[in-house]
């Protein structure tokens, strides 16, 4: 609101700053992948053009007014920062949190998330521990038929599981964690119990998603393996 009073107000100043803003979130928008921090950079201009508005509206309102609309904007500003801060996608890091005081030397956790939907290493410092998550590396080598795994996986959900199910190595009295998404993959979550997984725990993760390969919460599977 406050930058559109200064661009509707505020003629004496250059219009550029706005013009760079806008050709960059339109440029954004057209691809495929998106995060907040590509658009940080622009918060700067933001600031002192929502400055600007403001200050021309501290002038031509009452003061009883403009302490109204600084409160309102400040507690909204508060409150989205809570739920932000509190709520918001909070299932990934929550799970991993409890995994690293769970998890012990020759356990494994597979994360059949998107790619780097978790923070992984920054929680779980034991090495014996094999993390494993769905690699998103570009093709290297220009492959016409490239597909990385997140591709392979969503794509077959089940079968990618099998594959890598029947490959990998399982140590004895080890424990063996899934974490994955619960509502967009339920062939996925009844295969994982009829092989014995069940589920540990689960997490919120968010009211509003932005991928359709996100959901509202998020499972922890958990299977131990005898002598």
């Amino acid at each position: 609101i406050f930058i559109a009073v200064a661009f509707i107000k505020e003629r004496d100043y250059p219009r550029q700053f706005l013009g760079v803003v806008l050709a960059t979130l339109f440029f954004f928008s057209t691809i495929s992948h998106k995060e907040f921090r590509f658009v940080q950079h622009l918060m700067p201009i933001c600031m002192v053009w929502a400055g600007l508005g403001l200050h021309w509206i501290s002038r031509h309102i009452e003061r009883s007014s403009l302490y109204t609309i600084i409160m309102l904007n400040a507690l909204v500003n508060i409150i989205v920062a809570f739920y932000i801060g509190f709520f918001h996608q909070r299932g990934t890091i929550s799970v991993v949190h409890d995994l690293s005081s769970s998890v012990k030397s020759g356990d494994s956790v597979v994360f059949l998330t998107p790619c780097h939907a978790t923070p992984y290493h920054s929680h779980i410092h034991n090495a014996e521990v094999n993390l494993r998550f769905l690699d998103c590396s570009p093709d290297l080598a220009g492959l016409e038929s490239y597909e990385h795994e997140e591709k392979q996986f969503y794509r077959d959900p089940q079968s990618w599981w099998k594959k890598f199910s029947g490959e990998k190595k399982r140590v004895a009295k080890s424990t063996e964690y899934v974490v994955a998404f619960e509502e967009n993959l339920p062939h996925l979550h009844k295969l994982l119990k009829d092989s014995g997984y069940k589920v540990d725990r689960k997490y919120f993760f968010a009211h509003l998603l932005v991928d359709d390969k996100l959901t509202s919460h998020l499972l922890l599977y958990k299977k131990t393996w005898g002598t």
